[in-house]
């Protein structure tokens, strides 16, 4: 998944983050980069970018890095997300890198920062998965 930011892609099809807009444009086990186009769709009623888009962005990135991370037959589930908005936007392209804080056996921490495209940091957030077994007729 890390060599074909294609197929990295391809799999947020038919999801939310496809939804969205969101596109990835890079990802490796410690690092995943996208970015989401700010539409007049994903507007709370001031016309500022809805937290819930901003954290579906953010989600969507430390949820692919722990997908980087899994063993064979295993899945995750986030279990906590605290955010920080420190500012919003009403246009332009939306930036968001995460980044690996720990990748253990039972849990993957993530850090997450949102930028606008002048670079202004938009929120912060960490998030932490819980690592699950799959039963057979999930996996």
């Amino acid at each position: 998944m890390t060599d074909n930011i294609q197929a990295v892609n391809d799999r947020l099809q038919g999801t939310m983050a496809a939804l969205l807009g969101i596109q990835i444009t890079h990802a490796d086990p410690r690092r995943v980069v996208g970015e989401m186009p700010m539409r007049a769709d994903l507007t709370q009623p001031y016309g500022y970018i809805h937290g819930g888009a901003l954290m579906t962005l953010m989600d969507t990135l430390a949820g692919l890095g722990s997908v980087l991370n899994l063993p064979p037959e295993h899945g995750f589930t986030t279990i906590e997300f605290k955010v920080n908005f420190l500012r919003s936007v009403r246009d332009g392209l939306i930036h968001a890198q995460a980044m690996a804080v720990h990748i253990g056996r039972r849990t993957h921490v993530w850090q997450v920062n949102a930028h606008d495209e002048q670079g202004r940091q938009l929120a912060l957030a960490t998030l932490t998965q819980i690592v699950i077994e799959l039963r057979p007729e999930v996996a």
